[in-house]
């Protein structure tokens, strides 16, 4: 991910990634449970039972002798703990039960552990049926003593049975409840991890961190995810002063900014790839600045798959193409739209065969020159960077690019990285960025709405202005 490009995640980047792919964490915890609850269902259960013995050793009548035989007691127990489950006695136990095949068949079964410090052996034995595991771990404690009488003298050395196994009321394994909360935590362990990785490895532009990590270069303007946007691409046509309006005010202030030599200002509207909102975000930029008082005009110089006319509702067959043919005169080209046609708008025209060599001709660096003569600002809408070589050329002769992103779409850091260097290719300025289709949440700071709304009262003659402020 870009934001952790140079280091580890932020408590903030966890609770995102969380939130964003909860689905494969709930999904990861419930494949534990099933796991889990396969396991129990189809691993036989086991019932351990136990029985211990005491090591003790005839002591003399100091103190030093009692403390002597203790210890020589405890020095013996830890060679008593292996004759428990060699295989000399393990055929006896066998053998006394009537177990087929001998001592291998309890070899892995019968387990000797010893508390420390202590002379008490714990003789351990693990049987699908309770009953059988009882007389095993008994049996063993028995054949242990009579081993341990054959080879010590028993004058010294004495082990007797401190406590008989009894055969247990409930399996050693599994164990419903443990076994749950530990698939489900294996679960939740691997889903969370498969997010983590899924996103540290994810090159996609998420947020604007994503986008401020990937360009060196300006944030003009953000603007939150809208389902509406397809349905009414110009804010003006809609409210005026919703939060998306808003935002394209801003990035109209952000704009002015960028105009360093002063004059007028051609600017290139482009993404890297298709489907980022280039032409929404053209369209609503060139009227907002002609909501302001400037004179600009918009040209859609997409000569393949043009939107502006379409969205705007005007004639789309007259425009930039018959301009560069020579086919049509500019007076005739432009139309205007909007309240009092403040806003002149250059369609694309009828569909070149040739639009690269249009676009990269002499004829167009002319007509940009003669734009800037009779407006103030020329906003471009041009075609994708990666697919066609027409955007950069139009930006070596403009005085910028502005690059939109598309934060909830699918293109990635080195889409955005590749489409900055097919700039600086041709030395073409990038002027900014524009993230668009951000997460609502993920936005940086609360943004208010400031609509006008205008009420007929009740009163015949009488009108008045109600102002709402409305967090978001």
């Amino acid at each position: 991910m870009a934001e952790n490009s140079g280091g580890l995640m932020d408590l903030k980047e966890y609770v995102r990634v969380i939130r964003q792919r909860w689905l494969a964490i709930v999904a990861g915890t419930l494949i534990g449970l099933a796991l889990a609850a396969g396991y129990m269902f189809l691993v036989t259960p086991q019932y351990q039972a136990k029985s211990q013995l005491f090591v003790s050793v005839k002591a003399g009548a100091s103190a030093l002798d009692v403390s002597q035989g203790n210890a020589f007691a405890e020095k013996r127990v830890t060679s008593y703990l292996s004759l428990a489950t060699s295989p000399r006695v393990l055929q006896a136990v066998a053998q006394e039960l009537g177990l087929s095949g001998g001592s291998q068949a309890l070899a892995g079964r019968v387990m000797a552990t010893t508390p420390t410090q202590t002379v008490l052996i714990n003789i351990t034995a693990t049987d699908p049926d309770p009953q059988q595991a009882a007389k095993i771990a008994n049996s063993s404690a028995t054949q242990l003593i009579r081993a341990v009488n054959e080879v010590e003298d028993v004058s010294i050395v004495h082990l007797s049975v401190f406590e008989e196994a009894a055969a247990p009321s409930a399996p050693s394994s599994p164990r419903m409840p443990l076994d749950l909360v530990l698939g489900m935590l294996f679960g939740l362990v691997c889903g969370g991890g498969y997010a983590i990785l899924r996103e540290i490895f994810d090159t996609r532009i998420r947020n604007q961190s994503d986008v401020e990590q990937t360009v060196d270069a300006g944030i003009l303007g953000t603007f939150a995810s809208d389902a509406s946007v397809e349905n009414e691409p110009v804010v003006t046509l809609g409210e005026a002063f919703s939060q998306r309006a808003e935002s394209f005010r801003q990035l109209r202030t952000h704009l002015h900014f960028t105009n360093l030599a002063g004059g007028s200002q051609t600017v290139v509207v482009s993404s890297s790839i298709p489907q980022e909102g280039k032409t929404s975000i053209s369209i609503n930029l060139a009227a907002v600045l002609a909501e302001s008082g400037t004179r600009v005009l918009l040209v859609d110089a997409d000569l393949r798959r043009p939107r502006v006319a379409k969205y705007l509702g005007i004639e789309g067959s007259i425009g930039l193409s018959g301009l560069l043919s020579h086919t049509v005169a500019l007076e005739d080209a432009i139309q205007k739209w909007g309240p009092n046609g403040a806003l002149h708008v250059l369609a694309s025209g009828r569909l070149p065969p040739n639009p690269s060599e249009l676009l990269s001709s002499a004829t167009m660096e002319k007509l940009i020159a003669r734009f800037e003569t009779d407006y103030e600002v020329v906003v471009i809408d041009a075609p994708p960077l990666l697919p066609v070589t027409d955007p950069a050329v139009l930006g070596s002769m403009a005085s910028g690019v502005i690059l939109v992103v598309n934060a909830g779409g699918g293109t990635t850091r080195s889409d955005v990285s590749q489409a900055i260097a097919n700039l600086e290719g041709v030395h073409a300025r990038l002027l900014g960025v524009v993230v668009n289709q951000v997460d609502k949440d993920a936005r940086p700071h609360s943004y208010y709405d400031y609509r006008s709304e205008f009420e007929e009262s009740g009163n015949p003659g009488r009108t008045k202005w109600k102002t709402k402020w409305k967090r978001h």
